[in-house]
């Protein structure tokens, strides 16, 4: 999309849904998967993400409840641990043969969520965390669109071969 046509649609976006605020990140940025689980996975964790940024920013306004939030939060914290888990059972189960380079991206990515899930528990900020989730989209485009697409391919081929 060109500059032009970006702030078109945003001025559009702005001036119908006026305080509403776009999503994080979209679907259409990461590739489809030609695993189903793993694209329904994405398309899952794409819109929890979305739903806590729309959470937070009205809890900035004073116009959703903390706890509601932190419901959000603690949703997206147990998605990801299941998705990495069942995407890691996938490859061990289907000998990937980059499992350890694609399971040390899981790990890194889990380290730093946890850091920022104690920083809020032990100050009572939840700006961490937030803040923490609203950099994720640009992780994993970077990760579905890299790494998870040809785990995706191989692990499609794989199932197929075996149920055949």
């Amino acid at each position: 999309m060109t500059l032009i046509n970006s702030l078109i649609l945003n001025s559009y976006y702005n001036n119908k849904y006026k305080g509403v605020p776009m999503a994080l990140v979209y679907i259409e940025q990461v590739e489809e998967m030609a695993l189903e689980q793993m694209q329904t996975t994405h398309e899952n964790e794409i819109e929890i993400l979305n739903a806590i940024d729309k959470l937070a920013i009205f809890y900035d306004r004073g116009e959703a409840k903390e706890e509601e939030l932190v419901a959000k939060i603690d949703e997206y914290i147990e998605h990801v641990h299941k998705h990495f888990a069942n995407e890691e059972r996938l490859m061990q189960k289907y000998d990937f043969p980059k499992y350890d380079m694609h399971k040390t991206a899981h790990d890194m990515f889990l380290e730093e969520l946890d850091n920022a899930i104690k920083y809020w528990k032990r100050y009572e900020d939840i700006t961490k965390i937030t803040n923490f989730i609203r950099r994720t989209p640009e992780w994993i485009v970077l990760h579905v669109n890299t790494v998870d697409l040809p785990t995706s391919n191989f692990l499609a081929q794989k199932m197929k071969s075996t149920d055949s």
